[in-house]
């Protein structure tokens, strides 16, 4: 089975500018910097362009987002209380590891919303007194 290439986000940026900043056809890009398939640069060109000509478009990961809780001890403690979660070290010998690892799963997802809302709603008041200023 044939691999597919991979190309850059800089090189793809630079495809795209140069296609949006010339004359040149999907074929002659296609031609000039040797991409298999002029679709492949209608698709990045159409990509950049729906992004509102966003330069990074190209450098986004795929795949699922890394927590951005990467130690759960470190949560403070007024988040726990924010969503509601009662934090005890005590072992329970009745649950299950299942169990354990799937309410740790979702703690850290409530937490990690609970944190989202608390840095909206600060940014939120800062603008608020940016605007106010004004």
């Amino acid at each position: 089975m044939k691999k597919r290439k991979q190309y850059s986000p800089e090189f793809k940026l630079q495809v795209v500018k140069d296609y949006l900043n010339s004359p040149k056809s999907f074929n002659d890009i296609t031609n000039e910097y040797s991409i298999p398939s002029s679709n492949t640069v209608h698709k990045w060109v159409k990509k950049y362009i729906d992004s509102g000509y966003d330069d990074n478009i190209f450098n986004s990961k795929k795949g699922r987002p890394k927590s951005i809780i990467s130690d759960i001890s470190k949560v403070p403690p007024f988040i726990y209380e924010s969503a509601g979660i009662i934090k005890s070290d005590s072992n329970n010998s009745n649950d299950s590891a299942f169990l354990k690892k799937k309410l740790k799963y979702y703690e850290r997802l409530l937490l990690e919303k609970e944190l989202l809302i608390k840095m909206q709603e600060d940014e939120i008041n800062f603008l608020k007194k940016k605007r106010n200023e004004k």
